[in-house]
């Protein structure tokens, strides 16, 4: 097995961790019931991850040209094992189970960052495109293995459930036989010139937009495992098991949405996000007015299925209408900006579901829902997106080359 294959399958374990944030959602109902905590108090247990993803995201740019690559790697599943299955073994309640959140969100942050930048390092320059797509594939399958697993191991209790983040282990046995320690061999010549080059421009406007866009996105799909499971179990439709398993039909979507957006984006390329942001309303409200499990499942497909939407074209847009020298910097405020919304999410829709809709959790999920359509509506009205290609390509024919190219860094 040459370096590169090696490598590869080092870089494809490591982002089997990249959605290990919602491995305990199925129990998010179970943890309420018998800690006696408040919906916005345990959902922080996935609101805080996404705090430390910045703190983590901050930590890594200060380190990352001083610290091996494999150290790097080899921190994220330890620091995941670690917030992952202390609560097994020790009793703390809710305090214990938040800081061990914290401990978890710096593990996932730090996958995310160095999965990145070991494909930049050690995947020749001309097989990083068709990683970085392929990447996509081992994140959703990863979430669908964390909250599926997640949710059937509930079934003995809460605290069974962070038995899943024991997948951290054989990560960590990979990435020990497969990176290496010596990295830097992908970089391309373009790349290599750019990080040893002066001064950066600021991001501009279109980074920043592009960066409220994912923030929204992700601010209102965090209503869906956040919530699911209080749903399904106030509603008599399912349990925490269950709620695994609808959290994954959602992943499931994504990674069809993946293969298929291609196709998709003929249709609507310049208002790709809009649209997203339109399927996300429909999934939300419907969630909010559920009532059977066949319309918890076909919420979450859509929900999903938009998601990926905007992690494909938000990235897209900050590539073609930003200064290529101000592109790492965009795209860290890029990550930052959906792990603000993840973090935001469920305290802002908690509180405004307790204002408007009772308090309950088909409340956030149908405000979410709310939120999506005003932000769908505002990209429409300032046609945002259709500027940035029309810029950067030229009208239709424009839009047809942006949309291939789209196509080929969906999910990067």
């Amino acid at each position: 097995m040459n370096q590169v294959t090696k490598a590869k399958i080092g870089i494809f374990a490591l982002t089997l961790l990249a959605m290990s944030t919602f491995g305990i959602t199925p129990s998010i109902g179970l943890i309420m019931a018998d800690l006696g905590a408040g919906a916005s108090e345990v959902q922080q247990l996935t609101g805080i991850p996404n705090l430390m993803g910045i703190v983590s995201a901050l930590i890594f740019s200060a380190v990352a040209t001083k610290v091996p690559r494999k150290v790097m790697a080899i921190a994220a599943p330890v620091l995941i094992a670690v917030g992952g299955l202390l609560p097994v073994f020790v009793s703390g309640g809710m305090p214990l189970l938040l800081v061990c959140a914290g401990i978890l969100g710096l593990g996932v942050g730090l996958v995310t960052n160095t999965a990145n930048l070991l494909i930049t390092d050690l995947i020749p320059a001309d097989q990083q495109e068709s990683m970085m797509a392929k990447n996509v594939i081992f994140v959703n399958f990863g979430c669908i293995v964390m909250t599926v697993g997640g949710g059937i191991l509930s079934a003995g209790g809460w605290r069974n459930n962070y038995l899943i983040y024991l997948i951290a282990v054989p990560v960590l046995l990979l990435i020990l036989m497969c990176i290496p320690w010596k990295t830097g061999e992908g970089q391309s010549a373009p790349a290599a010139a750019a990080a040893q080059a002066g001064p950066k421009p600021g991001v501009g406007t279109v980074a920043i937009v592009a960066s409220a866009c994912i923030l929204a996105y992700q601010f209102v799909y965090c209503a869906l495992p956040n919530n699911v499971s209080i749903i399904l179990t106030e509603t008599g439709i399912g349990d925490s098991t269950m709620a695994g398993m609808v959290t994954a039909a959602g992943t499931l979507a994504g990674i069809v949405c993946g293969a298929t957006l291609n196709l998709l984006l003929k249709k609507i390329q310049k208002f790709s996000l809009a649209f997203g942001l339109i399927f996300m309303t429909l999934g939300m409200v419907i969630m909010g007015f559920a009532s059977s499990l066949p319309m918890v499942i076909v919420a979450a497909v859509l929900v999903g299925f938009s998601l990926s939407i905007g992690f494909a074209q938000c990235p897209f847009i900050i590539a073609i209408g930003t200064n290529p020298a101000a592109i790492p910097t965009a795209m860290g405020l890029f990550s930052a900006g959906a792990s603000i919304g993840g973090f935001v999410s469920p305290t802002i829709l908690n509180m405004l579901s307790g204002a408007f809709m009772g308090g309950s959790a088909q409340g956030c999920c149908v405000i979410a829902g709310v939120i999506a359509a005003i932000a769908a509506a505002a990209l429409l009205a300032t046609r945002f997106q259709a500027g940035v290609i029309d810029r950067a390509f030229g009208g239709q024919a424009g839009s047809q080359a942006g949309a291939q190219a789209a196509g080929q860094v969906q999910g990067n």
